[in-house]
């Protein structure tokens, strides 16, 4: 999986440098590249994981997270919930978790929850009710890339608090 991950971050990048070089050469004067690679640094991070953006929630330094930046980060799809299958207002949200282990013997469980708004994600969670299977459907226990922006961060009925992200897209890592 890891190196399916590496391949997709690697050819994303390299779209985003085509298309700089290309924007760069098709623009009047030098030092476009430069100044589109700065405003890409500006926008987007890879400096958090799944378990960082939970660890500083967890540890109350949830301002620590940028809300200003695009994050990209990657997990595995615990659960799913549909909220509003309407295209137009379509709304559903997904559990990404990843974990580690702890000294071999006690597995530390992270995780994160990811909002789909709007008609680009219909179809990603299915409604419980409908036996078609549509193509852009994220499966449960899928690996995914994430591409999202963080909104702050919830809690559940036992006080454990967990960071929201809003998709702006999200990949299926096959």
């Amino acid at each position: 999986m890891l190196h399916k991950l590496s391949f997709f971050i690697g050819s994303l990048f390299l779209c985003f440098v085509m298309s700089t070089g290309l924007m760069a050469q098709s623009a009047e004067g030098e030092g476009m590249g430069a100044e589109l690679t700065s405003r890409y640094r500006d926008l987007v991070s890879f400096d958090y994981e799944l378990e960082d953006l939970a660890s500083l929630v967890n540890e109350g330094r949830s301002r620590d997270i940028p809300k200003d930046r695009i994050l990209i980060i990657n997990g595995t799809v615990s659960s799913r919930q549909l909220i509003d299958p309407t295209e137009e207002s379509y709304f559903a949200i997904l559990e990404l978790s990843s974990g580690d282990w702890e000294d071999e013997e006690e597995l530390r469980l992270y995780r994160c929850y990811i909002q789909l708004i709007g008609p680009s994600f219909a179809g990603t969670v299915p409604d419980p009710q409908s036996r078609t299977i549509d193509p852009k459907e994220v499966p449960l226990h899928a690996d995914v890339l994430l591409i999202g922006r963080y909104l702050g961060y919830g809690e559940d009925e036992t006080g454990d608090t967990f960071p929201v992200l809003e998709a702006v897209d999200l990949r299926v890592l096959e």
